[in-house]
């Protein structure tokens, strides 16, 4: 008898065993097939962002301003015969599309860790032509300077580089002075107003403006726009070493239109006279000469890539 309750034991153990087994199966399955955010810097930042890819050849990389990828659309129809284009949705811009918040520790590392994790989940491992304009100008110049090997040239079209000025100026220029404190006012929680638009616009030199009438699809692109101003206050946050830029020994390509803000342009002449290999190239119209001018600076800088090819 006291054999036979052993057996019964071991058999009950055993019994036990298997439905531990089983319970923890599909335990173990949901948590193989979660996406865990990757710490950079002890910020989470996303596997891979939006990613548009059209043609052939050398990747050519595009980030965008407020309007996020959809700023390059024409350049890339046109480079995209010659180039492999990659246009890339930023965060900010596709959270806000999508009505959903962005990250509480929100920065351009989040922007830029997105932008390598994209490129190596394309497979583009080897070094890229890269072009931004305005806050996507800012990213580019931000992993040029961490990754320069990632980089083969560099395009910028008025990044709002505010480290590279010092203390000094930054507080007695009114005009830089006063897109650097409202951009410290937009962080990732902050919900932006229509006034907060206009005014950003106004400081951009397009003064004037009024919301448009909803619900139509410009007033839908406002929306877009108003929303993409959230978690800006990662461009004032932003600090650095302007002897970093000395040390980018790539060429790069600095877009200015002829009218933009005076900040910009003083901003684009500091960038200008640190990196070694800097060209300029000056465009009519203002801060976004490099899409309102589309056709003269798909000229230059299809004549830029291929002195450096």
């Amino acid at each position: 008898m006291l054999q036979f309750s052993k057996l019964n034991q071991a058999e009950k153990g055993g019994q036990m065993k298997r439905l531990l087994f089983m319970l923890l199966i599909p335990i173990a399955l949901i948590f193989s097939t979660i996406v865990w955010p990757v710490e950079v810097n002890g910020q989470g930042a996303p596997l891979v962002l939006d990613s548009f890819v059209d043609g052939s050849g050398n990747p050519l990389v595009m980030l965008g301003g407020l309007r996020g990828s959809d700023d390059f659309i024409p350049h890339a129809a046109v480079l995209s015969k010659q180039y492999r284009t990659i246009r890339l949705q930023r965060l900010n811009s596709s959270r806000a599309r999508l009505k959903e918040p962005l990250p509480p520790d929100y920065s351009i590392a989040t922007e830029m860790a997105g932008v390598l994790r994209t490129l190596d989940k394309l497979g583009v491992t080897g070094p890229v032509d890269l072009v931004g304009f305005s806050l996507g100008a800012l990213i580019a110049l931000e992993l040029a300077l961490d990754h320069p090997n990632r980089v083969r040239t560099l395009t910028l079209a008025e990044p709002p580089a505010f480290w590279v000025v010092s203390p000094e100026e930054l507080r007695d220029t009114p005009d830089m002075r006063g897109m650097y404190d409202m951009v410290l006012t937009l962080g990732p929680k902050v919900e932006p107003t229509d006034d907060q638009l206009i005014r950003f616009r106004c400081l951009l030199g397009q003064c004037g403006l009024r919301p448009p009438e909803p619900p139509g699809p410009e007033w839908q692109e406002w929306v877009s726009r108003r929303s993409a101003m959230r978690g800006l206050s990662a461009v004032g946050r932003l600090s650095g070493d302007i002897n970093r830029l000395g040390k980018f020994r790539k060429p790069v390509l600095i877009v200015t239109g002829t009218a933009t803000a005076s900040f910009h342009r003083r901003i684009n002449d500091i960038l200008a006279a640190h990196l070694p290999f800097a060209k300029r190239l000056e465009l009519p119209g203002q801060h976004a000469a490099i899409l309102t001018a589309q056709d003269e600076f798909l000229k230059s800088f299809r004549t830029f890539l291929e002195q450096h090819r």
